[in-house]
């Protein structure tokens, strides 16, 4: 259950998710990975988020795991006040394979969260 909370904290990027079914979680590749390593991908993808280009592939592996990671944001907007990012992230750890696309969000400390609303994006 601990690993499949951090999974749902890196997948949140510290933002509230009061309707996130948390079973896609439980047989995720992330499971996989020690809390360091967990500390260590979120970062990563907080990282591609803030500074890789649209279409820009950055790929993560774990330093002792085997798990691999491909983080591609796919497009930048603006909703409402907010800078936000779609990507896609696909996951390996040679027994699970996950691969879904996201929409992220600028928190209003910076961080970056789900998009829990369903309002439509602007394209930049």
């Amino acid at each position: 259950m601990a690993r499949m909370l951090m999974a749902l904290a890196l997948s949140v990027a510290a933002g509230a998710v009061p309707a996130v079914n948390m079973n896609v979680f439980k047989d995720a590749p992330i499971t996989r990975l020690t809390e360091p390593e967990v500390k260590e991908f979120r970062a990563a993808v907080m990282k591609v988020l803030d500074s890789a280009p649209d279409g820009t592939t950055v790929e993560w592996k774990a330093p002792k795991t085997r798990f691999t990671s491909k983080i591609t944001p796919r497009k930048s907007f603006e909703d409402g006040k907010r800078k936000c990012r779609e990507a896609t992230v696909e996951s390996d750890s040679h027994d699970r394979f996950q691969r879904g696309l996201y929409t992220f969000c600028k928190g209003a400390k910076g961080d970056w969260q789900f998009r829990l609303s369903p309002s439509s994006p602007k394209s930049k």
